[in-house]
């Protein structure tokens, strides 16, 4: 979280980043809207082709997982940009849905009826037809994915969250292929916000095989830090698909990266990089990410058995956990952060202003916890301990210092276990741990994205928290006006802030090394999604002869 090479930047520069993207659109692009503009994603349209052989990416060290509807990293997410495609994407400058394997759509009278039509040119890397029965299967499969992340997204559609829950059949399911090309799904109430969300690759066409792909690319080869994607000659677009390789390369060694760069060796970093040894600075590429940087409580049913068969954690309840807010030390908390976060969702335009956590109030801290401890019979010199899981280089020892000498004075210890950051996230759900550290960056520009989250039969949810009126909210906000839709959605978020359940710290800001005047199709934007499709060389960019990056 905290990233060294960032701390080098204006303060303001950064700032001024972080609202540019504030009139970020909330309303879902009606059919007529989706049409494609190749010549705004590309740029140009005299590409020299004989330039686009070999493009190199190079990235932190991390196993990816390829399977698109278990994944939750914004790494994966890069990668299988390329190697999967749903009905809708992303456009690359404006993240936008436009079409994809879908071409058109319809939505009924009383908007619970969705038809898509399927591409007719869409077919998969091995040459085969994609069917809207490939869409269909694609997205019972999610469906059907134990722990599957973004699956609860679809219990918008008639029955999905029954079927995700074991309580009906695929055949009661609203989902239908009407015919090879169309598909309609019937939803349990209108959802204006259905294309965006679909953009994401958990809802991609995948294939029974997982070596075939429905996207521009095909992984050709891949070991521990290396993956080779080659262009898939039978994807519908691959006349505007411009690279013939793209490589993705894992290093953490930033002096060497900075090397790498300089020497024209890859055309794009994201790992960690010396800016000091940076010849061309114009290639720093910094923008504010629509995300959130947060810790968060577990509830004990979401805890281990074993934990769960004994008395409930003290931590279970918000007397406690509102104490613990009261004495976090803020200022030191949230440091050399170029964005403070004081509330949970991103303050995109139209959204009311919720009130966040910023005071710190020892003494108040002390009262509430004594009351806490007196209410639920803790005595008032027992230590309580605090479990608090982070990715290792998360947090700075002096700012985990401080959270330990402020939680101290409430006879709380903090207990901080590590873990390797690659597989951090992974360890959360079966961990038996009170406090968790995320950064959520919303897959989608509305508030939902967040408050997803914490919804009671959410797939997303890791808290285990739940509370009927936030869930209330959240399911009246899609059949209301988009005023009304905001001021629920915040009545909402100001109830999950209430109940103390997180922390919120900082919005992080992107960081990537490319140079827009020799690639294009590469733009700065709040995901920090770049569409691999769209990317292609404008010059050719090493700058040593006969050297090759292995």
């Amino acid at each position: 979280m905290e990233n060294k090479l960032l701390k080098k930047f204006s303060l303001i520069f950064v700032i001024l980043l972080a609202f540019s993207f504030l009139c970020f659109g909330q309303n879902s692009s009606e059919p007529s809207d989706l049409e494609l503009d190749f010549s705004e994603t590309t740029e140009s349209n005299n590409i020299d082709q004989n330039i686009q052989s070999n493009f190199y990416i190079l990235e932190p060290v991390r196993p990816h997982e390829l399977n698109p509807q278990i994944t939750s990293y914004a790494s994966d997410s890069q990668l299988l940009s390329g190697l999967y495609e749903g009905l809708f994407a992303y456009n690359p400058r404006t993240l936008d849905p436009q079409f994809a394997i879908a071409t058109d759509y319809r939505i009924s009278r009383d908007k619970k009826r969705w038809t898509f039509t399927i591409n007719e040119k869409a077919y998969f890397s091995n040459g085969e037809k994609i069917t809207a029965a490939n869409v269909r299967d694609s997205w019972i499969q999610l469906l059907s994915t134990p722990d599957a992340p973004y699956a609860s997204l679809l219990d918008v559609i008639k029955n999905a969250s029954k079927f995700r829950n074991g309580e009906c059949s695929e055949e009661d399911l609203g989902i239908y292929a009407n015919s090879e090309n169309t598909l309609s799904i019937h939803l349990e109430k209108p959802a204006n916000y259905l294309p965006r969300v679909l953009c994401h690759t958990a809802f991609s066409v995948i294939h029974r095989n997982p070596t075939v792909y429905s996207g521009a690319f095909y992984l050709d080869d891949c070991d521990n830090t290396t993956y080779v994607l080659k262009k898939n000659q039978y994807y519908w677009d691959a006349a505007n698909t411009n690279l013939e390789t793209i490589t993705f390369i894992q290093s953490d060694e930033a002096d060497e990266n900075a090397y790498y760069f300089n020497t024209g060796l890859v055309d794009w970093v994201t790992s960690a990089l010396t800016t000091d040894r940076l010849i061309d600075k114009t290639s720093l590429q910094m923008s504010a990410e629509f995300a959130t940087s947060y810790f968060f409580f577990k509830h004990s049913s979401k805890k281990p058995s074993y934990v769960q068969a004994n008395m409930a954690s003290v931590w279970d309840y918000p007397e406690f956990r509102n104490a613990i807010l009261e004495a976090i030390p803020w200022d030191k908390l949230r440091a050399n952060y170029y964005v403070p976060a004081t509330t949970f969702v991103y303050p995109i335009a139209g959204y009311p202003t919720v009130e966040g956590f910023s005071y710190t109030d020892v003494e108040e801290a002390k009262t509430l916890m004594k009351a806490a401890r007196e209410k639920y019979g803790v005595a008032e010199d027992k230590v309580i301990p605090l479990i608090m899981d982070i990715s290792e280089n998360s947090f700075s020892e002096e700012k985990l210092d401080a959270l330990k000498e402020a939680f101290i004075q409430l006879g709380v210890e903090l207990q901080i276990r590590t873990f390797p950051s690659g597989y951090y996230i992974g360890t959360v759900p079966y961990s038996d741990a009170d406090l968790f550290c995320y950064v959520w960056i919303g897959d989608f520009a509305d508030p939902l994205a967040f408050l997803e989250l914490f919804r009671g039969d959410s797939s997303l949810n890791d808290s285990g928290w739940s509370n009927s009126e936030f869930d209330y909210l959240l399911d009246n906000a899609s059949v209301v006006s988009d005023e009304e839709r905001v001021r629920l959605l915040a009545k909402a978020e100001e109830i999950l802030l209430d109940s103390c359940m997180i922390i919120p710290i900082q919005h992080p800001v992107s960081f990537n090394i490319i140079n827009t005047e020799e690639i294009g199709g590469w733009y700065s934007n709040a995901f920090d999604i770049h569409p691999l499709k769209y990317l292609f060389k404008k010059s050719v960019t090493s700058k040593i002869p006969n050297v090759v990056l292995k």
